[in-house]
């Protein structure tokens, strides 16, 4: 089986499920505004819901039980099926190939890795490969059309400086974790 192709949403809720069995309210709870993944990239609890429907027939998770809920009807357990959790895996460790998804999708990749306790840094060194290849794309480019092309490659350059920037602060603090807790 190939890498499914899912929307953000639907990786994050798979990524969740695949750290253990759950339910969708518990996922809800983790993406809703101001909480710990909804604090960078929110996902409204009918969009959960909607996201484990087509996750349960994509066949990536599967119901393994039921709980009773503090107040109301039964909450549905998941499980993420093997491959499921293999995908996720490979997800989280690929970089992102468009300029635009380092806010979002790396973000959240991050986010995902820092719960599993892994590492970015293989992340992080692949991503900074892609953001080159994206800069030395742009600087060919940058000196070329008129006034209005050059200043959106000027744009887009800033955007790739960000980026770099972005990724140098994760790894200067996942480097300094990792001294902190070796020296520990």
């Amino acid at each position: 089986m190939g890498q499914p192709d899912l929307p953000l949403a639907e990786w994050i809720v798979l990524a969740l499920m695949a750290e253990r069995p759950t339910h969708g309210f518990a996922i809800a709870s983790l993406t809703a505004e101001g909480a710990e993944i909804g604090e960078f990239w929110y996902i409204s609890r009918p969009m959960v819901y909607r996201s484990i429907t087509r996750l349960v027939e994509r066949e990536l998770i599967t119901p393994v039980g039921a709980e009773e809920g503090n107040r109301g009807p039964q909450r549905m357990i998941y499980a993420a099926t093997r491959s499921a959790k293999a995908s996720v895996s490979r997800w989280l460790s690929e970089p992102v190939v468009q300029l635009f998804d380092v806010r979002a999708e790396l973000t959240c990749k991050l986010l995902l890795l820092q719960r599993r306790d892994t590492s970015p840094t293989r992340l992080v060194e692949r991503q900074r490969v892609v953001i080159g290849e994206i800069e030395e794309s742009l600087r060919a480019k940058e000196h070329t059309g008129d006034y209005l092309t050059r200043a959106i490659y000027a744009w887009r350059l800033e955007h790739v400086r960000a980026a770099s920037r972005f990724l140098d602060a994760v790894d200067v603090d996942a480097e300094s974790k990792r001294s902190s807790v070796t020296s520990g």
